[in-house]
């Protein structure tokens, strides 16, 4: 019935996010629930409410599209030596995302980060080589991603068409049919005989 309601209310367009995955050049459609000025929240599936943070242009037409691309994950260094240090979830995220970053959170979400958790993660790293640390300490982060993104998004939009036996017969179905049309004018004119 809401669809076609929608239909029938030309100013409630669809939003939707394409969400692309570097990993498996794959992409989900996911459809936005709900909109705030730098935020999509997208229909819960999965188990979990998939969240987007606008930065960017939309494509607008029957619908409002935004394209997303899922993070890469990268383990980069564990330092064993340093100290013990308890930082809360706020501290961390303006440590990592700035202050700015934290501050452009809607207010919902501030206020479950502010909720108290306690979260204990122990690590035991591979002590490396020397051989193996000296090619660790040359990679950078930064240029590790970079690289796989470049690699990774020259295979987009890449496609070659494959089709059956059968449908490539019958698009040339139409070629056997007019030669052999051809060929009987022919042999009824008295051009070609119909003995071989």
């Amino acid at each position: 019935m809401s669809s076609i309601l929608d239909r029938l209310n030309p100013t409630k367009k669809k939003k939707e996010v394409m969400n692309i995955s570097l990993l498996d050049y794959t992409f989900k459609d996911e459809i936005v629930e709900r909109e705030t000025p730098g935020t999509l929240f997208c229909k819960k599936h999965d188990g979990f409410t998939p969240i987007i943070f606008k930065s960017g242009p939309k494509w607008t037409g029957n619908i409002f599209r935004w394209i997303s691309v899922e993070a890469l994950g990268l383990v980069h260094h564990v330092d064993t030596k340093g100290q013990k240090k308890d930082v809360s979830v706020i501290d961390y995220l303006k440590d990592v995302w700035g202050t700015k970053g934290y501050d452009g959170l809607p207010d919902a979400l501030k206020q479950k980060l502010q909720t108290p958790i306690a979260i204990t993660v122990t690590i035991t790293p591979i002590e490396p080589d020397v051989e193996t640390q000296g090619i660790l300490n040359k990679l950078k982060a930064k240029s590790h991603l970079y690289d796989q993104n470049i690699e990774n998004t020259k295979q987009l939009g890449k496609s070659e068409i494959k089709q059956k036996w059968s449908d490539v017969a019958y698009n040339d179905l139409w070629k056997v049919g007019s030669g052999i049309g051809v060929c009987l004018i022919l042999q009824a004119l008295g051009v070609l005989s119909g003995v071989a």
